[in-house]
């Protein structure tokens, strides 16, 4: 069930409402109540903005009061934003709080979630309210990690961004110096700007917080100087999203985090790098491929993205063979030909999403008329890619699109289910074009039944990304 913040600035209205013995305003079978608060940036000014009542305290308790016959089953309650921008909310901090509160005392043992940014929670909620996901930012980052901290036991999902690098020390120790334990955190996301300075971070030696982890993410730079983010969740955690930085690199390698037998259900990682960053990318070129070499084939990875420029097919196709049960591979920094493309559909043979770059060097025999390339790869090439069904392709200035849609055309003839070929919405016209006049062409004219089907798929959002999966992981993350 979901709730606008306008029935709460209206609650005495509603309970009104609720007294006429002809209006049944119930929901029995309702386990869930959201509550959307709007969030508007401070620029903009609406006329029909909200305007809360000077009595909006009464409103509140009114409301509170008619939660139960409104949803007796109540078990769970989400405060929400609908728009995550920097701004305000119409419901100021202080009756946000006292809502909260409320709700908690008149329900009683319900389980609480707030997604609400920026509002300013309060620490002393942790003595009323079961909380159980938390997404803050814009407040306090001392309130916000105190709440946290004084929900360890039933925390399921933390969202932390620390938008001036700050010490978290609070998240991980308690004031008498002892650690905090996280028992049922799933779901841990922590967004740090780059500019932290590295030599301050907390470590936090023999501490295991977090050891249920099924999802992790780092995002820009962690704001924890060691590997305590990993410590004792390797035999729960499913997915990694990790900013990932020399220091860190170094960090995991030197405890060894990963090994071969580590992480039995690790499926879902994406490696980011930090453009603004004065590691050169060769450098980290390198830390992405030692670390997926250190992932070992008792992982059942099924998605995996790295942020890889130059690195030959040789040695990734080698990192990747441990690894046979990938689906979905995204390298969109990587230039990659024809051929490039086979050696990774033969080396992972469940391979059905691939995003790449394109090369502009064609590996194909120059010998060999544009012609007499379709027979040419016919004759070659066996078919392959038995599951290959989306190569979604990044647009970048020097994009060739003669080379680009023969590429694809070529791929098709020795991919039975390959489908899409997905490009940028400002090169998708032109791309059709091209693969419309090139199907009609010699060579290529015999097979149109085949590739017809390819102009159907040039849609970039017909193509799963990693941003898709994110967000089922979420929502699959709050669901649980």
């Amino acid at each position: 069930m979901e709730l606008g913040e306008d029935y709460i600035y209206n609650g005495l209205a509603l309970e009104a409402l609720l007294r006429k013995p002809f209006v049944d305003y119930s929901f029995p079978k309702a386990r869930s109540l959201s509550f959307k608060f709007d969030f508007t940036r401070e620029s903009e000014h609406s006329s029909d903005d909200v305007t809360i009542p000077p009595d909006i305290e009464a409103h509140i308790r009114a409301f509170v009061r008619h939660i139960k016959q409104i949803a007796p089953m109540l078990q769970r309650v989400f405060m929400m934003s609908t728009r995550r921008v920097g701004g305000r909310t119409h419901l100021p901090s202080q009756q946000f709080n006292n809502l909260v509160a409320q709700i908690c005392q008149s329900l009683g043992d319900i389980e609480f979630s707030i997604f609400c940014r920026p509002i300013h929670v309060e620490p002393s909620l942790s003595a009323v309210c079961r909380l159980a996901h938390f997404d803050g930012e814009g407040g306090s980052i001392e309130s916000m990690v105190q709440l946290a901290r004084h929900n360890a036991p039933t925390l399921q999902y933390l969202d932390l961004n620390l938008l001036g690098g700050e010490d978290i020390t609070g998240l991980i120790k308690n004031t008498d110096g002892s650690y905090v334990q996280y028992p049922c955190l799933h779901t841990l996301k922590l967004q740090t700007m780059p500019f932290m300075d590295l030599s301050r971070r907390p470590v936090f030696p023999g501490a295991v917080p977090f050891p249920c982890l099924r999802y992790l993410m780092l995002v820009l730079t962690s704001p924890i100087g060691d590997d305590t983010p990993f410590r004792g969740n390797g035999a729960t955690l499913e997915h990694l999203d990790l900013y990932l930085t020399l220091d860190i690199a170094k960090e995991l390698r030197r405890n060894k985090v990963f090994t071969p037998i580590s992480h039995p259900r690790l499926q879902y990682v994406r490696l980011g790098w930090n453009p603004g960053t004065s590691e050169l990318k060769p450098a980290i070129d390198r830390a992405c491929m030692q670390f997926g070499l250190s992932i070992g084939p008792d992982a059942a990875m099924r998605e995996f993205t790295m942020p890889l420029t130059a690195t030959g097919i040789g040695s990734l196709t080698t990192m990747l063979d441990d690894h046979k049960r990938i689906q979905v591979l995204e390298l969109q920094n990587s230039p990659m030909h024809i051929l490039d493309v086979i050696a990774l559909l033969n080396t992972l043979p469940l391979l059905s999403h691939l995003h790449t770059k394109t090369s502009m060097t064609d590996p194909l025999p120059d010998s060999i008329a544009k012609r007499e390339l379709p027979a040419y790869v016919i004759a070659n090439y066996p078919p392959m890619g038995k599951r290959f069904r989306c190569w979604r392709i990044s647009y970048s200035s020097n994009f060739n699109y003669q080379i680009t849609v023969r590429w694809a055309l070529l791929l098709a003839l020795i991919c039975p289910i390959l489908d899409y070929v997905a490009v940028s919405d400002s090169s998708r016209e032109l791309f059709m074009a091209h693969m419309k006049e090139m199907i009609a062409s010699n060579g290529f004219r015999q097979h149109a039944s085949r590739l017809r089907r390819l102009l159907f798929g040039g849609w970039s959002n017909h193509i799963p990304n990693v941003k898709t999966v994110l967000a089922k992981m979420d929502a699959k993350a709050i669901k649980n």
